[in-house]
């Protein structure tokens, strides 16, 4: 009896320890935020929020097609969290964050530094962490924001979802997530990179609803090379070659696709990489840093524009060397531009080298100048899994 008794009384003691739905937030209540926005007005911060308007995304019959699928709201401030505080008398609800997909910093904000600027992003519970970042490249984040999809009603997740598929088909873009940059905005041994996106067409038609009227829309969002920071400030663009060669040496290629000239004739012949894996190794010689960077790629026929019969002796052999060489010279001449031009490690060489030798990493006081100097050497080492149906080019046998 005692027992129950016991029993009863813990039980009803932990009761009192649960608050139930202390934070929650009814539906009615809130604006769901998709993207943020961050440019830079003298001093203080134009942030920028995109949220959805839950009439145009909802199954409901009767709403009106003209409307547009998100609402934008902008406003000043010191700081984001101030300026955010400040849309309480514009936006009607609370503004939530849970659902945010895409975080666009102005080129200005990159100049000056982002530490501050994500500051907030990275304390906030109600964020998660899966949401990507991008610099506008010769535009204003709020422009990025405005700018309507006719795929996607709600252009953060066609800005997400694009960047996604362009990261694992194309690999001359590259997703980062709050959780990397602040890894890399953190280390000594490497820097961050993040993806840049422009407007193409007109700016003034991309705010507006008849620029997903027209089969080839008048302004589009593009993804185009990646931005190298140097900390927390913006030092430079990467272009296509660059970026691709970035993600080569990162271990970041998913798949891809590249040309060789055809071996022995006029043409080309088009490569399809199915898988990559990069090995770094960090050597001291002469107690200097130097760098082996193995590349193991598998790769398809995807397209043969000249006179090649790959059933001849040594065809396959040629088509890899070239392949080789070619992916050799993208990694060696790309890695010698960014030490040139821009200084700073964005590939990682640090960080490997921290790894492996830590006794001599910490007797290094800038890496960055030491990174300007190292000798790299790139292995690519290619294999041919398919050919096709067919052992020649169509017009090849068309003309036999």
């Amino acid at each position: 009896m005692k027992q129950r008794l016991l029993s009863s009384v813990f039980l009803l003691s932990l009761m009192f320890l649960l608050s139930g739905c202390w934070s929650r937030h009814e539906l009615n209540d809130i604006s769901i935020v998709v993207g943020l926005g961050i440019d830079k007005v003298g001093e203080r911060y134009k942030v920028t929020i995109q949220t959805v308007n839950p009439s145009q995304v909802s199954a409901k019959k009767g709403t009106s097609t003209n409307a547009s699928a998100v609402i934008t709201y902008e406003e000043t401030g010191m700081t984001v969290p101030e300026a955010l505080s400040r849309m309480s008398v514009k936006a009607p609800r609370f503004l939530h964050f849970s659902h945010l997909r895409m975080v666009i910093i102005s080129e200005d904000v990159a100049h000056h530094g982002i530490s501050k600027a994500i500051d907030y992003l990275s304390r906030n519970l109600d964020m998660r962490t899966d949401f990507y970042f991008v610099v506008a490249r010769q535009s204003k984040a709020s422009e990025v924001l405005k700018v309507i999809s006719s795929m996607d009603p709600i252009p953060a997740n066609n800005m997400y979802t694009k960047l996604d598929t362009s990261d694992k088909y194309w690999s001359a873009t590259g997703s980062m997530n709050l959780n990397y940059l602040l890894q890399a905005l953190g280390a000594r041994g490497k820097s961050a990179s993040m993806t840049g996106i422009e407007i193409i067409g007109d700016k003034n038609i991309g705010d507006q609803t008849a620029n997903t009227q027209f089969v080839e829309p008048i302004t589009l969002l593009k993804y185009a090379g990646m931005g190298a920071f140097k900390k927390d400030r913006f030092v430079g663009w990467l272009d296509e070659n660059d970026t691709k060669a970035l993600n080569y040496v990162q271990n970041s290629v998913y798949q891809t696709t590249g040309f060789i000239p055809c071996p022995g004739s006029k043409g080309n012949i088009t490569m399809q990489v199915i898988r990559s894996n990069t090995v770094m190794h960090p050597h001291l010689v002469n107690e200097l840093p130097e760098f082996d960077v193995n590349v193991r790629i598998e790769q398809d026929i995807a397209d043969i524009e000249c006179k090649v019969d790959l059933s001849k002796a040594g065809i396959v052999a040629d088509i890899k060397k070239l392949s080789d060489h070619k992916i050799e010279d993208l990694i060696s001449e790309s890695i010698d531009k960014i030490q040139k031009s821009i200084g700073t490690d964005i590939y990682g060489f640090g960080d490997a080298f921290h790894r492996k030798y830590p006794k001599a990493w910490h007797q290094i006081k800038d890496w960055d100048e030491v990174f300007k100097t190292i000798k790299v050497h790139v292995h690519v080492d290619s294999s041919l899994r398919r050919v096709g149906t067919i052992l020649q080019s169509v017009d090849q046998i068309t003309r036999e």
